[in-house]
This record gives C-alpha cells, sequence and structure tokens, in this order.
C-alpha cells in the first residue's frame, strides 16, 4: 500500500490526508478534489450520484462505502494506490488503499480512450463505479473477459436510461478481428481500450435482447461461487443468466 493509504475519513480532513490542499463535495459518493476542478467534481458528483442509484436498483444491493479523488494532473503521481509506482497518467482506477476505498480520477482521461464523446466521461466513472458495487462481496479469480463484462455492462445500462450510449457506440470504429475470449496477457493502452469497447458493444447487446435483470443474476451468481471460475464455468454463468435463450444467443455473438 502507499504511505497515503491511512486516510482518516471525516469531511475536509480525508480529503487533506488523501492529497494536500483538496476539499470535499458531498455526495452519494463524496468528491475530493483541489478547488480549480470543482465544476467537474460537480459533474462527477452527480454522474456518481446516478450511478449508485441506478447499480442499486439493478442489483438489488446496497452502496459500498466509498469516496472518490479528482486528480489535477500535477498531482497523479501522488494519488493514493497499492504499491509504490504511480498508475499510467489518465487511467482511472479503484483502490483499497485508503478507507474507506477511493476511485481515483484523473482530471485528463489518456488519450487511448475512444471515442470522445458526451459520453466518454460518464462510462468511465460509471465503470469504474460498477467495479465497487461488484467488490462489495468477496468475488473469486474469474477470466479477464467476464470479470470487466460486468461493469461494462452496468455502465451501458446507465448510459441507455440517461440517452446517452447509442450516440457513443456509433463513433467505435469497426470490430477487430477478435473475440472477448481471445483477449489475454500484457496489452498496451490501446490494444485494452479496442477491448474494452468490445466489451461495451457486447453489454449493449445483451440489454437490448435481454433487459437489465440478467445483470443482477449474474452478479449475485458471482458472489455465491467460492472457487476460481474457469473458462467453461464463466460462459455457462453468463449463459445462465441471460435465461434459457442464453446459451444460442451467445453462439451466435460474433464478438464472443
Amino acid at each position: 500500500m502507499g504511505s497515503l493509504g491511512n486516510a482518516v475519513t471525516e469531511g475536509r480532513d480525508q480529503g487533506s490526508a488523501l492529497l494536500p490542499g483538496y476539499t470535499r463535495l458531498h455526495g452519494i459518493v463524496p468528491v475530493f478534489h483541489p478547488m480549480e476542478l470543482e465544476d467537474l467534481a460537480g459533474e462527477t458528483r452527480d454522474l456518481l450520484d446516478t450511478g449508485t442509484r441506478t447499480f442499486s436498483e439493478i442489483l438489488d444491493a446496497g452502496t459500498p462505502d466509498l469516496s472518490s479523488l479528482l486528480v489535477a494532473s500535477e498531482d497523479w503521481k501522488d494519488a493514493p494506490r497499492e504499491g509504490e509506482r504511480p498508475y499510467p497518467p489518465g487511467l482511472p482506477y479503484l483502490t483499497q488503499s485508503t478507507n474507506p476505498p477511493a476511485l481515483v480520477l484523473p482530471e485528463t482521461l489518456s488519450s487511448a480512450f475512444e471515442p470522445r464523446t458526451q459520453a466518454t466521461w460518464p462510462l468511465v466513472v460509471w465503470h469504474e463505479l460498477a467495479h465497487a458495487f461488484l467488490l462489495q462481496k468477496p468475488v473469486p479469480r474469474t477470466p479477464a473477459w467476464l470479470r470487466e463484462f460486468v461493469p461494462q455492462a452496468l455502465a451501458a445500462a446507465v448510459a441507455w436510461r440517461t440517452g446517452v450510449l447509442s450516440a457513443h457506440l456509433e463513433q467505435i470504429g469497426p470490430s477487430p478481428d477478435l473475440t472477448v475470449r481471445e483477449f489475454g496477457g500484457p496489452a498496451d493502452a490501446g490494444r485494452q481500450m479496442v477491448f474494452q469497447n468490445l466489451l461495451l458493444g457486447f453489454g449493449a447487446a445483451a440489454l437490448e435482447e435481454f433487459g437489465e435483470e440478467f445483470l443482477r443474476r449474474l452478479v449475485h451468481e458471482l458472489w455465491q461461487e467460492m472457487e476460481i471460475v474457469g473458462e467453461a464455468r464463466a460462459e455457462e454463468l453468463l449463459a445462465g443468466s441471460l435465461g434459457s435463450r442464453g446459451r444460442i444467443w451467445l453462439e451466435g455473438r460474433p464478438e464472443f
């Protein structure tokens, strides 16, 4: 854990403990930020409020004990994290090195995030928030595609409800000759973005075909798993959550 991990948990003091000079914007998930990012902090707080309410409804689950930290570019190297080395600039993450855990969000997203639409920042915020919801209970190790599919599909569900998803999906380029299950091993930021966009479109297609209810079934099933989830079991969990037509539908999806 980083040296900033032992943060106090009340009001302005917590923001100062996380990063000097940061202040707290109250919300369901409070946002700690420098004063020069007040407008972005307000937008982010609203997105977190919307995402939290939506995820609680979809998943029939409580709200995780969580804060968020909107980090100015010059402070990125000092943001709380696991380990000593800073995360790559512009790449958001969830850290459990603070109490409570924190979503660490950059002032400026990495150029790897494409496409750039009015939905890009909301989708990033909701994706990281979805990871926090999923980790409220122990989750076993799963294949990378399932681990990232759940947050992408949850983020897509909020974007769908708020009317910003379709225009964003239209800006994503043609699907590469790659399936989500083939992705693995070390990858640069560009390849990671291809993978995440593939999962976003896959999640949106599942939502359109089966509705939001499959996400609650899938997440609650993952919370019940006690052993490492291998490839065959991951496919079984997803197909089962989709219902009686799930297996046939998956077999017809080119990205799967």
